[in-house]
């Protein structure tokens, strides 16, 4: 009886840690706004918009504030400062 008694907690408590995780993350999910920046290329005058991931970009060189990334038109290489250009996504 004791040992059967342990089990049925242990399970028990560990279907409630996968629901706390399950609900954590979809919380997390549901919250989880990307910033979002209106940028203007200084080589042919074309504005974009940049959505970014801070601490964390695969498409650029990050520079504190700034990113070394290529314009999605004219092709050519900029410093572009995507923190003070920042708008809200929605």
């Amino acid at each position: 009886m004791g040992a059967t008694a342990g089990i049925i907690i242990a399970v028990i408590i560990a279907a409630i840690a996968i629901l706390f995780v399950l609900a954590r993350t979809r919380m997390a999910r549901s919250s989880c706004i990307v910033p979002l920046s209106h940028l203007k290329c200084n080589k042919c005058g074309t504005e974009f918009d940049y959505a970014w991931i801070p601490g964390a970009s695969l498409t650029s060189l990050r520079l504190l504030n700034s990113r070394y990334l290529m314009c999605p038109v004219c092709k050519k290489w900029s410093v572009f400062n995507i923190w003070n250009t920042r708008v809200d996504p929605s």
